[in-house]
């Protein structure tokens, strides 16, 4: 496949998955490399790699709160 229609396929599997999700803005990236993904045989959301989400906190970092206290703390 040349580049050219590797392109245009993502192009349009891309499109479909951000039609699917609704058409958030500001998602592009996302749905561009899932198609990609795709492509290249990582379809299973354990290999997919949100790479939008990739430059965010980490999920272990900890709240930014104090925390939630009880009825019997004080």
């Amino acid at each position: 496949m040349s580049g050219d229609d590797r392109t245009e396929q993502q192009r349009e599997r891309a499109y479909a998955l951000w039609e699917q999700a609704g058409r958030p803005e500001g998602r592009h990236d996302e749905f561009w490399v899932q198609a990609g993904q795709e492509m290249d045989g990582a379809t299973s959301p354990d290999e997919r790699v949100d790479v939008a989400m990739e430059d965010t906190f980490p999920a272990s970092d900890p709240p930014s709160h104090g925390g939630i206290t009880g009825p019997d703390e004080e």
